[in-house]
């Protein structure tokens, strides 16, 4: 028997190859296989892909996985692992390594014009979802000759990344990623393969809902895995925003989801036995239907089960090599559930080896060697050793995934073969053993990113609150929500900023504080702006706070975003008075600031204000000045900055004021320039 086998079931494999043809032949695919944990949803998968690439020798196949302790905070997680797939980054398949290897080759053979068609159709996708740096070096001397394209991929590379200019809107990301699958697929049929959508965030389920419905004319398969369970469940006490989308896919597509949990008894007990009879044996039916019983065909848990009766000699080889019972199976005596199984396995390793998983579960389902071995303090190599040699290879706890590089950090990256093994061992450790191990696990993650804990920061905050670290939890919180504004994640953004907040009450009062404070409030108005509107309570509550801040810290310069946001608020609540009060001060320290986008930003608003107060002139003069100092090359990210572009807004309110004042047709002028100018930054 295959200790770490999995027997697929005939009709699920058929209906994925049903949906696969349909693809192949243009008509673009997605399909959901659902189950409780242990249910066998990603093997399945796995094994579908294996024989789909047999089958067809143009396939390719990108996998992305959501991950348990940070694809909530993590935007657009599975999305940017399977762009990196497509783009060079074969390490990040997750796959068996027979499935990796065939499909590294064929992805291999296809990186120059997927990174050409990436760089063509999709741009703002470079340093936001892949690092420009890291393609150039996956293109190496692939590249013979240089291409327009690749003279543009050399300019996106020295992009800051990161940088508060660098901000990609949603439409526009969800636009370019569906753009570059279809233009990709047109020559190159793509399975997509995104795993534990139950934890996925909510802009990769809005990402998944807008390319599902934009494939209909591509070579596309989406399969999508997750437990309907955890789904059904609700998140933060609300509706999953998976299962809405599932609804309205399902109700355009029809029949897209395969649900194991449902299986019919008989095809769990066939599951069973195509389990034994993978090697030589002599098993009956009574012992078939007590496995069965003991099980319930839970594919975790069959498996398991077979691998510890063969280790306890409950299964023994006879004279031919056949399994058959030992003189010492007693069914009662075995675990009822797969924990037990779990806890067996664990039970049998070295001290060593249990403390090294026990830290690879802080980490979380997939972990590196290098994070483990700062914490344990043995060398890599050691931690490494370990890792591939005994418990991947002997114990079959782990599977190494290979090399990654985040940021300028090259790191060896494992996971658990099953996310139980991850749960029992984080689970029996004690409050004060894992809290401790939180610690030690941020500040060596601290010290391997030193400088560049930007792509890390979800994970800092969560190692460092779970370790009684509030303070810096709610730092990284800070930068974790950042990164998310970046990308037009919004939800996710607001959602950091709010939980850094509640972690600063328990801190004591002092200038530390105020000052983390005042950037959670500033970012979270920000974040509620784009995701309630400008005149929404909440938007007003967080910037008032901050503005509270700002006078108790002598009026930083970040002030100015604050007034900026109080400003519109109150101008869209049509307080016209306070919003030029606010404005006029404004931009006094904007002016003071040199601050540029602020300055045009506040004329723009104090232009609408007195346009509003029937102060025209004031109002031509203020949006006038405005469109003269705005320049199309160096301010077009203020749109992705401040929320909108402040000359779009002055060539919008401007056509009015001179159609009161008599002059319809420089209005109609202005309108049209407004017009073309939106046309030209699209931003939604």
């Amino acid at each position: 028997m295959q200790q770490h086998g999995f027997v697929c079931r005939e009709q699920e494999l058929e209906d994925l190859h049903g949906h696969l043809q349909q693809a192949l032949a243009g008509a673009g695919q997605i399909f959901f296989v659902t189950g409780q944990v242990g249910s066998g949803k990603t093997a399945l998968v796995r094994q579908f892909l294996q024989e789909a690439l047999a089958t067809d020798p143009d396939l390719v196949v990108a996998m992305g996985s959501c991950n348990a302790q940070t694809g909530i905070g993590d935007p657009y997680l599975p999305f940017r692992e399977a762009l990196g797939v497509l783009t060079g980054d074969h390490a990040a398949q997750q796959a068996t390594s027979k499935l990796a290897t065939e499909n590294s080759s064929r992805l291999s053979a296809v990186l120059v014009r997927s990174v050409q068609v990436l760089v063509e159709v999709a741009p703002e996708l470079v340093g936001a979802f892949v690092p420009g740096v890291k393609l150039l070096g996956h293109l190496g001397k692939a590249v013979f000759t240089r291409a327009g394209w690749m003279t543009q991929l050399d300019e996106l590379a020295k992009r800051k990344v990161g940088a508060t200019e660098s901000v990609a809107e949603q439409g526009r990301i969800f636009e370019q990623y569906t753009a570059f699958m279809q233009r990709f697929s047109a020559r190159t049929p793509l399975v997509l393969f995104l795993d534990d959508l139950q934890w996925a965030d909510s802009a990769s389920i809005g990402l998944l809902f807008h390319l599902a419905r934009h494939i209909d004319a591509s070579r596309i398969l989406i399969v999508g895995a997750y437990r309907a369970n955890d789904v059904a469940l609700g998140r933060n006490g609300k509706r999953h925003p998976l299962e809405p989308v599932v609804h309205e896919l399902t109700r355009n597509y029809g029949d897209i989801s395969n649900d194991l949990d449902a299986i019919p008894e008989t095809a769990s007990r066939q599951f069973v036995d195509a389990l034994l009879d993978e090697q030589p044996n002599s098993l009956g039916e009574g012992f078939r239907q007590a496995l069965f019983r003991q099980t319930g065909g839970h594919a975790l848990f069959t498996v398991e089960l077979i691998q510890a009766m063969q280790e306890r000699g409950d299964l023994v080889r006879d004279s031919d090599g056949r399994w058959v019972e030992g003189d010492s199976l007693e069914w009662s005596a075995l675990p009822a559930r797969v924990e037990g199984v779990i806890a067996e396995r664990i039970g049998r390793l070295s001290e060593e080896l249990k403390q090294i998983l026990m830290v690879g579960s802080v980490e979380g389902e997939q972990f590196t060697a290098e994070v483990i071995a700062r914490v344990q303090a043995i060398s890599e190599r050691e931690a490494i050793r370990a890792l591939s040699g005994e418990l991947q290879r002997q114990h079959h706890l782990v599977g190494a995934l290979g090399l990654i590089q985040l940021g300028g950090v090259q790191l060896s990256l494992y996971r658990f073969l099953h996310n139980l093994f991850q749960q029992y061992l984080y689970g029996i450790m004690g409050d004060a053993e894992r809290a401790c191990l939180h610690r030690d696990m941020g500040a060596a993650m601290e010290e391997l990113f030193a400088g560049e804990t930007d792509s890390v920061a979800a994970q800092l905050a969560r190692h460092f609150e779970e370790g009684g670290m509030p303070a810096k939890a709610a730092a990284y919180r800070l930068q974790a929500g950042n990164r998310a504004h970046r990308m037009s994640a919004d939800q996710e953004a607001a959602a950091h900023y709010s939980r850094g907040l509640e972690l600063l009450a328990s801190l004591p009062a002092g200038p530390d504080r105020m000052r983390l404070e005042l950037g959670l409030q500033t970012s979270l108005g920000t974040a509620l702006t784009a995701t309630h509107g400008y005149a929404a309570p909440q938007v007003e509550q967080a910037f008032s706070r901050a503005r509270e801040l700002c006078r108790a810290l002598g009026d930083p310069p970040q002030v100015i975003p604050v007034l900026y946001g109080l400003s519109l608020f109150r101008l869209v609540r049509a307080e016209l008075n306070r919003s030029h009060e606010d404005g006029e001060q404004l931009l006094s320290l904007a002016q003071r600031a040199g601050n540029v986008g602020y300055i045009m930003g506040c004329q723009a608003q104090l232009g609408a204000t007195a346009m509003y107060l029937g102060r025209l002139q004031e109002a031509r003069e203020l949006l006038e000045q405005v469109i003269s100092a705005y320049d199309r090359n160096e301010h077009a990210d203020l749109a992705y900055q401040h929320g909108q572009d402040p000359c779009v807004a002055a060539l919008s309110y401007l056509p009015w004021v001179l159609w009161v004042q008599g002059y319809p047709e420089q209005a109609l002028q202005r309108s049209r320039e407004g017009l073309e100018l939106a046309r030209e930054l699209e931003h939604a």
